[in-house]
């Protein structure tokens, strides 16, 4: 258990920001200075996400599965995840799941995915 977490523990940590910043309640987060800016903030989070995941699967797990294995790791787990958040939201009562949200988690995760396969493209 304590070697997963030393070879994952910078994703583990990203995910649990994520995932509190997205249950805690709107009133403690600070104002948006544009509108849809959380559209921004969505997309950013989750492009870090993948980009996170995709150079811990590349640095531990290179030589055990094939580059096209890691390439659909770190875009389907943040769209699985960044899915889960928002039906979680649902059942927050002051915060509410929204599709839009979502579709930028997807899309960040799919951006962070493409960037992180661009930069490590000799592997």
């Amino acid at each position: 258990m304590v070697s997963y977490f030393k070879k994952y523990g910078i994703t583990i940590g990203i995910c649990t920001i994520i995932l509190i910043f997205c249950v805690i309640p709107t009133s403690e987060l600070p104002s948006a200075p544009v509108s849809d800016f959380d559209k921004i903030v969505h997309f950013l989070m989750f492009m870090g996400l993948s980009g996170v995941i995709f150079f811990d699967q590349t640095a531990y797990l290179k030589n055990k599965i094939s580059i096209k294995a890691i390439w659909i790791g770190s875009f389907i787990f943040p769209v699985v995840f960044g899915g889960s958040i928002e039906l979680l939201q649902l059942c927050i009562p002051y915060r509410s799941g929204e599709w839009q949200d979502f579709l930028y988690d997807g899309i960040g995760a799919f951006a962070g995915t493409l960037a992180s396969g661009l930069i490590n493209r000799d592997r």
